[in-house]
């Protein structure tokens, strides 16, 4: 019986085996494997990122990382290219954070620095702004905490006191004591919950053991609005969208027909903070024509002259502490 099957429907085996042969080797080629690959990303144009822009002769950048989950063909190349690096799946989290938990966190990280770049573009411009609809949620929970606080909450009081900024909520937390158990209101899927943390010791100081992310609405009469995608996510190009809304606000043209690049956190007063993936940007940078790379001091600086100095880069590292800094240095450009 079955030698009689198999010779009647012998023909289509014949037929569809080349078929599954591709299907099966596709298959094995392109499935995930536990390991991520960075590599040197490019350049993402800011004025493509807000609604109101101005013309430019040249142009300013955020640079970025490629990041990609890998498979054999990315991971047979990643060993034979030395710009591109490979790292186990479990080390690009931190603790027992889920991948969507770090997804989630970078997504709010870039919320942040939208604010942010916002509030200090707005203030230098001498133009009148109001602060609405402060949040402040929780984004990050370090597994030496003491506390049943999760990724997603959104704090509203500490111990009865109402938050309205991370400065605020960090001095509260600075006046207590190190195991001090302090009761948190927070709001979770639109209902309101009590939760704690007893506060552990880092450095010394009383710490909660989780970071938060700040949001706000702010309101005027010239009105930026932001076009990210949902694909895109991290703080790292606070400081060039910063400078992109100043130049928009007053109708200056920064670039002085030059293409540059930068990256870096902004915070609320302006300060620029570290990022990390400094090789692939500025590797990405250089790839695509930038002429400027604006970089924070510091580490980030110090590793991205050695990569300048490696490869026998033709483009200008320019370390800023702060907004001002290379605000300045873009104005003096000739």
């Amino acid at each position: 019986m079955f030698n009689k099957l198999y010779e009647k429907t012998k023909p289509l085996i014949k037929k569809i085996t080349p078929f599954l042969i591709i299907l099966i080797t596709f298959f094995i080629l392109t499935m995930n494997l536990p390991y991520y690959i960075s590599a040197p990303g490019g350049l993402i144009n800011t004025k493509e990122k807000i609604n109101e822009s101005i013309k430019t002769k040249g142009s300013l950048n955020m640079t970025y990382v490629s990041e990609m989950h890998a498979n054999i063909p990315t991971l047979f190349w990643a060993l034979i290219d030395k710009n591109w690096d490979i790292e186990k799946e479990k080390d690009t989290v931190t603790g027992h954070e889920s991948i969507e938990d770090l997804q989630y966190r970078n997504k709010m990280l870039l919320k942040e620095a939208n604010c942010n770049a916002l509030k200090v573009a707005y203030e230098n411009s001498n133009v009148k702004y109001e602060i609405t609809n402060t949040k402040i949620y929780i984004t990050y929970i370090d597994d030496l905490s003491k506390t049943n606080l999760k990724v997603g909450d959104q704090i509203i009081k500490v111990d009865g006191k109402k938050i309205n900024s991370k400065e605020s909520l960090y001095k509260l937390i600075q006046n207590k004591k190190i195991g001090q158990k302090v009761y948190f209101n927070v709001l979770k899927d639109g209902k309101e919950e009590t939760k704690y943390a007893t506060l552990i010791d880092v450095n010394g100081k009383p710490k909660v053991g989780a970071l938060v992310t700040n949001t706000f609405d702010l309101k005027s009469n010239k009105k930026i609005t932001f076009n990210f995608k949902d694909s895109e996510s991290g703080p790292s190009g606070g400081l060039m969208l910063a400078l992109t809304i100043y130049s928009s606000l007053n109708n200056i043209d920064l670039t002085h027909g030059k293409t540059i690049a930068g990256t870096g956190t902004i915070e609320e007063n302006g300060d620029v903070g570290p990022i990390s993936g400094v090789k692939y940007k500025l590797i990405g940078a250089y790839d695509k024509g930038a002429q400027i790379f604006l970089v924070p001091d510091g580490e980030n600086y110090k590793e991205a002259k050695k990569v300048k100095e490696e490869k026998g880069y033709d483009i200008d590292i320019v370390p800023v502490k702060n907004f001002k800094e290379a605000l300045k240095y873009l104005e003096n450009l000739s």
